[in-house]
């Protein structure tokens, strides 16, 4: 299948997959496309992960656009993303992240169904889920493989998970990088993150866990359906996709670019930010003698670190990948678990 990043949205699908292009329909949700073009923000009508034929995804939100096509011969995903440059309730003209052009689409709602116009052709999708992807089809960049270490002040041997205390679905660990890949600094859909992130399980009892052993993954941030905001999805199949071990204070977490579409857009000038973040109500008294740090010493039940504190930075504004953060500058609570020393991150 040849490169798809020129084809920015559904035209690019026709193109590359031979789809063939619907006619009108009826619209009884959206407003008049024929009407003046007004300057505003998409209407939120038209949010969210849209499929075509079960190949090609589109992800749609105020600030970005996604899109998916799946290559059968080869078994991988590739993703375009674009940056919305101006927008009306019911059209857009975005940006392609890697070659700069612009293109100009429409949307209306057919139905339930979103139709996309595009250069005088049209599209229909219907409301999706997007596929277990785990296997991208590379990148121009030469980038195999990713390294990132986060020193910490202090890291225990182990970590209680699925406390007593902590009600159920609720975030008790979180430490990973954000990548702002679609450009637009902003948290949003089209953006990816690799995380160590446990919930509290109800299937499992409270237990005390190596902090590596609880895995790391890759998260897309994919659109809410017709709402304003963004969801996450990791790989459902139970495996973690990122290597990520703890020595002392150090969590290193190894990453192989090729297993997201998404890790195509990560190079040194993406802008990006580290963070930390523990949930732990209830604090314990009992102190461990070994232990520097530990809930004993803790008055807060949220402990939360970010670099840098505010905004994005980038590798390339670092020396060979060294970032060094402020002792003792947490966002929220006291755990030393959370402060966040030194970051270094590599391509190979």
């Amino acid at each position: 299948m040849k490169a798809i990043r020129k084809l920015t949205l559904p035209a690019l699908f026709i193109s590359s997959l031979g789809l063939t292009a619907c006619g009108g329909g009826s619209d009884s949700n959206a407003g008049d496309t024929g009407a003046e073009a007004i300057p505003a923000p998409l209407n939120a009508s038209y949010y969210g992960l849209w499929q075509l034929s079960g190949d090609a995804y589109v992800g749609i939100s105020e600030h970005s656009i996604t899109t998916y096509v799946n290559d059968p011969t080869s078994g991988c995903t590739e993703a375009s993303l674009f940056k919305i440059v101006s927008s009306t309730a019911n059209s857009a003209a975005a940006q392609d992240i890697k070659t700069g052009e612009m293109s100009n689409s429409t949307f209306k709602l057919n139905g339930a169904n979103l139709q996309i116009s595009q250069d005088g052709e049209t599209l229909e999708f219907v409301a999706g889920n997007l596929i277990d992807i785990t296997n991208g089809c590379g990148n121009d960049s030469g980038i195999d493989q990713m390294e990132l270490t986060i020193d910490l002040t202090y890291l225990p041997p182990y970590v209680g998970i699925n406390r007593d205390a902590q009600p159920t679905g609720r975030v008790e660990y979180q430490y990973g990088v954000h990548f702002d890949i679609n450009q637009n600094d902003q948290v949003d859909a089209g953006d990816v993150a690799i995380q160590i992130l446990h919930f509290k399980d109800t299937q499992s009892s409270s237990a005390d866990t190596a902090l590596a052993e609880l895995g790391a993954n890759i998260s897309a941030f994919i659109p809410r359906q017709q709402a304003a905001g963004y969801l996450t999805q990791t790989s459902s199949r139970g495996v973690p996709m990122v290597q990520v071990s703890q020595t002392e204070n150090r969590l290193k977490f190894t990453v192989d670019m090729s297993q997201h579409p998404l890790l195509a857009y990560i190079d040194d000038n993406t802008p990006l930010f580290i963070y930390t973040y523990i949930d732990y109500p209830q604090p314990e008294t009992t102190v461990i003698a070994d232990w520097q740090d530990g809930p004993w010493n803790w008055s807060s039940q949220f402990h939360e670190d970010r670099y840098p504190d505010v905004n994005f930075t980038r590798l390339n504004l670092h020396a060979n990948g060294n970032m060094l953060d402020a002792t003792n500058d947490l966002k929220r609570g006291e755990a030393k678990w959370v402060d966040i020393q030194a970051v270094h991150l590599s391509f190979n």
